[in-house]
């Protein structure tokens, strides 16, 4: 099948018009009228992925952060971008990458964390998911994201707060506006890259917050990718690559 099915494939699920105004999605760079030797899907494209993707005879990359979000002014091959770009021309590669669309999508990322983490009756709004919880603290609640998410890195802001409701924002959702969102329907702000002001609210009017890690908490779009395409291709091959967060925590080392 040509590269073009699979990516029709993965808009049937997230359709690109659902993307943010801001976001940039679609096809990067390449040529979708290819015929597909292999997918594979990731969190973010770099050079390694690329060299790994044609080591494993894949022509097609699906990413979730897009390969190119900001404008590139040039591609001299001091960046990882060019370099990353360079070998996927050398290589036939073609890159895809279905971001915020993603995130909205039905079954999309907020709401897979949800019923990761215990959630019922999810019910989404704007990025995020809202959904009921059996009775816990926010501290329980955190122990139960570190646990399913394999994330060491975790935190929780009042962690005495009973929660019976989460809102569950997928990669970056530390906002004051995703925090009243959660407040405003009784609910504990499960999110990552929490910012400091947002804290300090959520102290101050004793709403709880969970912080994960915006790695842990997106790179579950392999399993989503690889889901859609096995689906409807069966027999087409799917590597999940770039399975290692970027940085360690202390307890790590």
């Amino acid at each position: 099948m040509k590269i073009r099915e699979i990516i029709s494939a993965i808009e049937e699920f997230a359709p690109r018009s659902c993307a943010a105004e801001w976001d940039n999605v679609g096809v990067m760079l390449g040529d979708v009228s290819r015929e597909c030797t292999g997918v594979a899907v990731c969190l973010d494209c770099t050079e390694e992925t690329v060299s790994a993707a044609a080591e494993n005879g894949c022509n097609l990359i699906v990413s979730h952060h897009p390969f190119v979000f900001k404008p590139l002014y040039d591609l001299e091959l001091v960046t990882d971008k060019a370099r990353t770009a360079e070998a996927a021309f050398k290589n036939d590669v073609t890159i895809y990458s279905a971001h915020t669309n993603l995130d909205v999508a039905e079954r999309g990322l907020s709401v897979f964390l949800a019923e990761m983490f215990g959630g019922k009756d999810t019910e989404r709004f704007e990025f995020g998911c809202y959904a009921s919880v059996a009775p816990c603290t926010a501290a329980e609640l955190a122990r139960r994201v570190s646990a399913v998410l394999g994330d060491r890195g975790v935190r929780v802001c009042n962690p005495d707060a009973t929660v019976n409701r989460i809102y569950v924002v997928s990669g970056s959702g530390g906002s004051q506006e995703e925090l009243e969102a959660a407040a405003k329907e009784g609910a504990a702000l499960v999110t990552a890259q929490v910012r400091h002001e947002t804290y300090v609210k959520a102290y101050a009017e004793k709403i709880p917050v969970v912080e994960f890690s915006h790695y842990y908490s997106e790179i579950i779009c392999c399993d989503i990718f690889s889901d859609i395409i096995k689906s409807r291709f069966g027999e087409l091959k799917v590597v999940e690559q770039q399975r290692r967060c970027p940085y360690d925590t202390l307890e790590e080392l």
